[in-house]
């Protein structure tokens, strides 16, 4: 059992009650129909969250105007002919018990139009949008009624199609409500000036007393919106609590908390590592302190046990997840079963918003192969139950194990170390997020019915007497280490050296003294020689990263390049790239750069990352050892874990 109690206590937002205090946050995922309704992959996404024990599905942003879409596959209510569209949804999440309510937005200077219609965004003033790179116009007041208009149509919609409230979002300096309410995006000088407070919230006001007239009084209205800006020349740091009892008055039923402003690498709103649970706390508190409406907070809340707290202390109402219910979307249910060890938890590592953003084929998840691709792999019984052996017991094969367990095949994990992880024990190091994966999944297999030998290699004689049906070979890959003059020296660590170094200094804690010689030179900034730099800098020493290439933090995308990036700033850490490394010395490092130019790089301890290469040779070697073989993670081609799961997911699949 649980003693989340007030966690898991069911609470009304207007006259609508929700089961439990777990509000699934609005957020994009870019997997409607072109004609910007739910598609049915869109559909068993939400539903799969609402059958995981979610009380609130908030859906993301959905557009009110036609010529103004947000994505390419983004979801709009601008025409009664979307209605139907967005009933199949809603009956969907209420066939699990959940509520659910749409994110009803003006896309203003974030609006796709100049690629899709040709025109020109619109906007509180005129400015260059960070996401699109395109300038949008200042709308007139003209045109500012009838966005109102808009917001009011949009909202019968949303009541004809059965949601249970809405929301508005305004946070963020961000699309229209939010750059007119933010000074840095408002420079009018009219009734709408953005300078004034009663002129930046004026917009605002219209839009939630147009909807509340629509709606009548008893539709539940949401409102997203930044407590804190966090930006200089934004809205301080109490304007919002003196703004929340005058949107209160206009009709909102509910503050959706969150903070900072959409940048391009939405760096306050999306956060990282550095950041920690409850960093929106504080604004909402503010709020909450002077109105007699629910609040809700985001950011980071995503631990069951610190959200039980912050809500027995009374400083919000009801806390919104939104990255952890993509990793799991059983989250809450596991919560009030007491399976809090059973949680697979977000690692922070951005994944959801990098392959967004690079791959086009809507959101991911590093930790969950199954986020967004629900109906491509359902939770159900394999048809034919076969034995399964994996060898491997890295994030591939624990992958492996489990799912194939779970699918009802008898399953054996062999590992020929004394410890499962393989390499990812040295990457939950270097990055200790990632142990929070790696705990979940030997959790999961030590949990299951799932024979598990360690210590113990395959081979011909032991796989024969298993006997497998299907293998899953998951032995992990390679590191090709430079040949450097100077390679040899007694400072330099290189190759499995690197991995006995990660291993003595394990238990180090931040702030603590290792023993090694600094200042440390790193040679190789790919995203493993990065997490090392950041873990040696934590601990005192004076770090250089130098990449002969001119990228890195390869294959991290931009978004997590961009969070490593702040944080290697931070640390103090130099980061050079695009040169040629000549030589190590007992003085440091011999560097050449373009102009032909030498110079060195003072280091008393170097290390040599080398780079990730797959390893196909013992998978060639088992080939016809069973019916079905199959190779996933870094032994076929570095991919980080998010490869090794998700090709552990297809694999099972297949037999």
């Amino acid at each position: 059992m649980s003693n989340l109690e007030k966690l898991l206590s069911p609470i009304k937002i207007g006259s609508m009650e929700i089961r439990n205090r777990l509000a699934m946050s609005p957020m994009t995922v870019d997997t409607a129909n072109d004609n910007e309704t739910p598609s049915d992959r869109q559909i068993e996404y939400y539903a799969e969250r609402a059958k995981g024990g979610a009380a609130l599905i908030r859906v993301e942003v959905t557009t009110i105007d036609r010529a103004h879409r947000y994505q390419r596959r983004s979801l709009g209510l601008y025409h009664d002919d979307l209605i139907p569209g967005h009933k199949k949804l809603v009956d969907a999440v209420h066939a699990h018990g959940a509520k659910i309510q749409p994110q009803l937005a003006h896309t203003g200077p974030e609006s796709l139009a100049p690629f899709y219609e040709g025109m020109e965004p619109l906007g509180a003033s005129v400015i260059r949008t960070q996401t699109t790179k395109q300038v949008c116009r200042e709308a007139t007041v003209e045109e500012l009624e009838a966005i109102i208009e808009m917001y009011g149509d949009a909202a019968r919609r949303t009541q004809e199609a059965g949601y249970d409230g809405l929301e508005l979002h305004a946070a963020h300096s961000y699309m229209l409500l939010g750059s007119f309410l933010s000074p840095l995006r408002n420079f009018r000088q009219d009734e709408y000036a953005g300078h004034k407070f009663e002129g930046r919230a004026k917009l605002l006001l219209q839009v939630i007393e147009k909807v509340r007239k629509t709606v009548g009084p008893d539709f539940p209205i949401t409102l997203r919106v930044s407590g804190f800006e966090k930006e200089a020349g934004g809205r301080e740091v109490n304007d919002t609590q003196r703004l929340a009892p005058l949107l209160v008055a206009a009709g909102v039923d509910c503050f959706d908390v969150s903070g900072g402003v959409g940048d391009a690498n939405i760096t306050q709103i999306i956060t990282g590592a550095e950041y920690g649970p409850g960093y929106n706390l504080g604004a909402a508190i503010a709020i909450k302190q002077v109105v007699d409406v629910p609040v809700m907070v985001v950011g980071q809340n995503m631990d069951p046990a610190f959200a039980e707290s912050i809500l027995q202390d009374g400083k919000v109402d009801v806390i919104a997840m939104g990255r952890a219910l993509l990793a799991d979307p059983e989250l809450p249910m596991k919560a009030s079963q007491g399976n809090l060890a059973g949680i697979n938890r977000c690692t922070l590592c951005q994944d959801c918003i990098d392959s967004m953003m690079t791959l086009g084929d809507g959101v991911k998840c590093a930790v969950n192969p199954r986020c967004g691709n629900e109906a491509d792999f359902p939770v159900e019984q394999a048809k034919t139950k076969k034995k399964v052996l994996v060898i491997g017991g890295g994030p591939g094969g624990l992958a492996a194990a489990q799912i194939a367990c779970e699918r009802g095949h008898q399953v054996t994990l062999m590992e020929k170390q004394s410890e499962l992880g393989g390499a990812f024990r040295w990457a939950s190091t270097v990055f200790p997020h990632n142990q929070v994966f790696l705990d979940y999944l030997t959790h999961q297999v030590e949990s299951l019915p799932i024979e598990i030998k360690l210590g113990q290699e395959a081979t011909d004689v032991s796989i024969k007497e298993i006997a497998p049906d299907a293998i899953i070979v998951a032995t992990g890959g390679k590191i090709d280490v430079p040949q450097i003059p100077g390679g040899d020296l007694p400072h330099v660590i290189s190759g499995s050296r690197i991995q006995e170094f990660i291993q003595a200094v394990r238990g180090v804690e931040e702030g603590s003294t290792l023993n090694i010689e600094g200042p440390v030179a790193i040679i190789g900034a790919n995203l493993i020689g990065l997490e090392l730099a950041e873990f040696i800098a934590r601990r005192g020493k004076d770090v250089r990263l130098l990449e002969p290439s001119r990228r890195f933090a390869v294959p991290a995308g931009k978004k997590r390049r961009g969070d490593h990036a702040k944080r290697l700033d931070l640390l103090g850490v130099s980061v050079n790239t695009g040169m040629a490394i000549e030589e190590i010395t007992t003085e440091g490092v011999k560097i050449r750069i373009d102009d032909g130019s030498e110079h060195l790089v003072k280091a008393k301890s170097v290390f040599v990352m080398g780079t990730p290469l797959e390893e196909p040779r013992f998978l060639e070697s088992v080939q016809g050892a069973a019916a079905e073989v199959y190779g996933i993670g870094d032994c076929t081609g570095f991919g980080l874990s998010k490869k090794a799961v998700a090709e552990a997911m297809s694999s099972i699949y297949k037999l």
